[in-house]
């Protein structure tokens, strides 16, 4: 059985660049996907590298 993940962003932008940007803050060892909700946009982080890098106070990780 699937399990089904709901997230709801705290932040969200107006365009998927501006999403990509925000994500790159936090460097270039850090994963990330661009979901879109509605018409904005949210990064969602992936892996360990996220949460050593301090994402997880401010965004969603996934972590598997």
């Amino acid at each position: 059985m699937a399990t089904r993940i709901t997230l709801t962003p705290s932040k969200t932008y107006a365009t998927a660049e501006n999403a990509e940007k925000a994500a790159a803050v936090y460097g270039d060892n850090v994963r990330f996907v661009v979901m879109q909700i509605g018409e904005r946009f949210a990064p969602v982080f992936l892996g360990e590298q996220a949460i050593q890098a301090g994402v997880h106070f401010h965004g969603h990780c996934i972590v598997g």
